[in-house]
C-alpha cells in the first residue's frame, strides 16, 4: 500500500504538474512586484473615486506593489504624457477612445503584450483600439436626457421646435460627448445616418444657429447640468453620457435618457500603456486586472457603464441601465465615430460653434 501511494498515477502527475505551473507564476509575480510602484492617470469624479478606493487597494494587496493614481480627464492626460515623453512618469493612462489614435500617432503609447494579458481574450473586438494599442474599460450611452415631466422628443429634429425655447442645456464641444450633437445635427441636415453624416459637419452651421433661441446655456459640467435638469431648471440636455444621468434615475430623480430615432452614441473609457513608462510588467498586470470579470462587474454596477468583455454577470438592476452584452449595443444602435477624422476637424468645428454661441 505504501508503494502504491508513493508512485503517482498519470492523472495525479498531470494534476500535480498543472498545480505547480499555476502556483509558480503567483510566487514569481509577488516576488518581482514586491516593493515596486507605478503611477497611473485615472478619471476624475465618481469613477475615479471608485478606482482609488476599491480597485487599487485590492490590487495592491494581491500583487504587493504600490499604485499611485492621479485623477484627470482625457485631454489633460494626453498633455501629461506629452510633457513627460522624454522621461516617462506614467505607466498606465485612462483616456477616452478618441485619444487612442492621437497617442499612437504621437508615439506616446506602446502596443499591448497580449500574451501577458489573458483577459483580452474576452474583449469584444470593437473595443480593441488601433490594433492592440488600447482597450475599452467602460461604455456609456450618449444621447439627450430630459426631466421626466417633459414629453420626450422622437427625433433630434424636434429640438428646433419653439416649445423648447430657452429650455435646452447644450453640452459643450469642449467635451467629447458634446461633439456628438454636431454629428447629430449633420444627420438632420443631410438626412444621412451618423456613419455618413460625421463627414459632413461642415454643412451644419446655419442649422445650428437656428437652434440658438432654444439654448438656455452651453455647459461643460455634466454633473451640474444633470442636477439642474432634475430640478426642473431646464427641459432637456445633452448630448451627454448615461453614466452622469442614470445614477440619478436609479435613485428616483425625475430624469431619464431620451432614445431618438436617429440612434445614439457610444462613449468609451479606455486604457493605454505609456511607452517607456516605469515597471511595464506591473502596468500590464494592472491593465489585465481591470479587464477581469470581477472588476468589470464592480465597475459596471457602481458607475452603470457597460463592460467591454464577455462573461460578466450583472445584476438585474444594472441591466436596466447598461447596454450589455454587445448584442444589446447593436439593438440600441450605439454609434462609434471615426475619431481619426474627427480629431483632425475638431479645432475647426470648435471655432465655428464658438462663433455661433458666443455672439
Amino acid at each position: 500500500m505504501t508503494g502504491i501511494l508513493a508512485t503517482p498515477t498519470r492523472r495525479r502527475f498531470i494534476a500535480s504538474a498543472v498545480a505547480s505551473s499555476l502556483a509558480a507564476p503567483m510566487l514569481t509575480r509577488n516576488a518581482w512586484a514586491q516593493g515596486k510602484e507605478i503611477v497611473i492617470g485615472i478619471w476624475g469624479g465618481a469613477q475615479g473615486e471608485f478606482i482609488r478606493k476599491q480597485v487599487i487597494p485590492a490590487f495592491e494587496k494581491e500583487f504587493g506593489y504600490k499604485v499611485l493614481a492621479e485623477e484627470g480627464f482625457t485631454l489633460p492626460n494626453i498633455s501629461k504624457m506629452r510633457a513627460t515623453k522624454s522621461n516617462p512618469k506614467y505607466t498606465v493612462m485612462f483616456v477616452d477612445d478618441l485619444a487612442v489614435p492621437i497617442c499612437k500617432g504621437e508615439d506616446l503609447i506602446a502596443p499591448l503584450p497580449v500574451d501577458k494579458m489573458p483577459n483580452i481574450a474576452k474583449l469584444f473586438p470593437r473595443f480593441n483600439y488601433e490594433d492592440g494599442y488600447g482597450t475599452g474599460l467602460g461604455i456609456s450611452i450618449g444621447t439627450m436626457y430630459r426631466n421626466t415631466t417633459e414629453k420626450a422628443p422622437a427625433s433630434f429634429a424636434d429640438l428646433w421646435d419653439p416649445r423648447y425655447k430657452n429650455g435646452i442645456k447644450l453640452n459643450s464641444w469642449q467635451n467629447t460627448s458634446g461633439l456628438f450633437f454636431l454629428i447629430a445635427t449633420a444627420a438632420i441636415v443631410t438626412g444621412k445616418p451618423f456613419a455618413q453624416a460625421q463627414y459632413e459637419v461642415d454643412k451644419i452651421w446655419g442649422k445650428l444657429a437656428e437652434l440658438k433661441p432654444n439654448i438656455q446655456n452651453v455647459y461643460t459640467s455634466g454633473v451640474e447640468a444633470a442636477n439642474e435638469i432634475a430640478q426642473g431648471q431646464a427641459m432637456i440636455g445633452g448630448i451627454d453620457y448615461s453614466k452622469f444621468i442614470y445614477p440619478y434615475t436609479a435613485k428616483g430623480a425625475p430624469i431619464d435618457m431620451v432614445f431618438l430615432k436617429e440612434g445614439c452614441f457610444a462613449g468609451v473609457n479606455c486604457q493605454v500603456l505609456v511607452k517607456g513608462g516605469p515597471n511595464q510588467d506591473l502596468g500590464v498586470a494592472f491593465m489585465n486586472h481591470m479587464l477581469s470579470a470581477r472588476v468589470q462587474k464592480e465597475l459596471a454596477e457602481f458607475a452603470l457603464v457597460s463592460p467591454p468583455v464577455s462573461g460578466v454577470e450583472l445584476s438585474a438592476q444594472a441591466l436596466k441601465y447598461v447596454a450589455y452584452p454587445d448584442t444589446r449595443m447593436d439593438e440600441l444602435s450605439l454609434f462609434m465615430p471615426d475619431w481619426t477624422h474627427i480629431n483632425k476637424q475638431r479645432a475647426a468645428w470648435t471655432e465655428s460653434a464658438n462663433r455661433i454661441f458666443s455672439a
